[in-house]
């Protein structure tokens, strides 16, 4: 009986000790939680989220997503106050004015040369359908300044992140921060690290929706000889043996001149690159061909999508039914100039519309014949 009420003594003791162990241990989690700033919590949710990840194997969209959107408001807690005060002066409204109009400068020009793509003419004649190319355009400029936006702070974040440890033994850093900032070289170390993850993931997500293919050859099968696009064979990434017996290894087109042997050739390089690629029998090589060739598809269908959208667009709301240019029956007019139409037709061809420059035969200019 003795012995019975000792074990007990001693299993209540241990409780007890234990309780209060927990609870000391709560309590400094507690302070610790509350010690951290907006951003800082939602770095170190972010941070303990792509821990458990790995640990429990929960790799989804949905999870994954969540895991970003604590970085992202994280990061734009800390970057929109100083964005603010940075627009609030005179040399930050320029630079950022600056950025903006560079972006819109690319962006038209770019929505121009897809006009052009399609109907053969300037976009000029087309404002309404230069317009739409323009909104067609934003997702690409968009993706592609967070990207520019995310590798600049990739870049710079070691130089702040060396300044931190040569300051900290003068305490120095803290003035950059507010006073109650804890862990400063801490937090930056991980932001610099969430915004590497931000800047691959960006582009990853780029390429899967195929946002970047207009600013690469890859859309008419061509490769990058020199500074021009060239035609190609098609690739073949090797993976299977039995695809290794049917498949031909990719022959580039050499410019003229240029002899076989020359090996500062491009083509030559990048000839001997995938050749050495199609004979490999590494899986992590084999992988790498198979995402190349699916960003390049997504890449082309992204295009396709925008040339189809855009053509449909011309025809039915930019061209006109009737003018005073004679044209063919069924046929639909953009008015160039006063001597020049555009003459759309519906066609079988792979974006569904013709698009001819014929003379203005009107009852001003005189009458002509009309090609059927």
């Amino acid at each position: 009986m003795k012995n019975t009420e000792t074990i007990q003594h001693f299993i209540k003791q241990k409780r007890r000790q234990g309780e209060r162990f927990v609870t000391k241990r709560n309590l400094g989690l507690v302070r610790f939680w509350r010690s951290l700033l907006f951003p800082q919590r939602c770095y170190f949710i972010a941070t303990a989220m792509f821990l458990a990840l790995f640990l429990f194997d929960l790799d989804s969209f949905l999870y994954q997503f969540v895991m970003f959107s604590f970085v992202l408001v994280g990061l734009a807690k800390e970057v929109w106050p100083r964005f603010m005060l940075a627009w609030h002066s005179l040399p930050g409204k320029a630079f950022v004015l600056f950025i903006y109009a560079v972006i819109a400068n690319f962006a038209l020009a770019s929505a121009g040369g897809l006009v052009n793509e399609i109907t053969g003419i300037s976009a000029n004649a087309l404002p309404y359908s230069h317009n739409l190319a323009l909104i067609l355009m934003l997702p690409s400029w968009f993706f592609i300044t967070t990207v520019i936006a995310l590798l600049m702070i990739t870049l710079l974040t070691p130089v702040y992140l060396f300044l931190l440890l040569l300051l900290k033994p003068m305490g120095l850093h803290k003035l950059w921060h507010a006073p109650n900032y804890r862990f400063v070289f801490t937090t930056a170390l991980v932001r610099y690290l969430w915004t590497a993850a931000l800047f691959f993931k960006a582009i990853l997500i780029a390429t899967q929706f195929g946002v970047f293919g207009q600013f690469s050859c890859i859309d008419d099968h061509s490769v990058v000889i020199g500074s021009e696009c060239e035609p190609a064979n098609e690739v073949v990434l090797v993976g299977d043996p039995a695809t290794a017996e049917t498949s031909a290894p990719l022959q580039l087109p050499l410019q003229p001149g240029v002899e076989e042997k020359d090996p500062k050739h491009p083509s030559l390089s990048m000839e001997k690159i995938i050749s050495e690629l199609n004979d490999s029998e590494d899986v992590s090589d084999v992988e790498l061909g198979e995402l190349i060739v699916n960003a390049t598809k997504r890449a082309q269908a992204f295009r396709q999508g925008q040339l189809l959208l855009l053509a449909a667009f011309i025809y039915r709301y930019e061209a006109d039914t009737r003018s005073r240019c004679a044209h063919v029956e069924n046929s639909r007019v953009i008015e160039i100039n006063d001597y020049e139409i555009l003459q759309i037709t519906t066609t079988e061809s792979e974006l569904g519309y013709e698009y001819k420059v014929i003379p203005c035969d009107s009852a001003a200019i005189g009458k002509g014949k009309v090609e059927g």
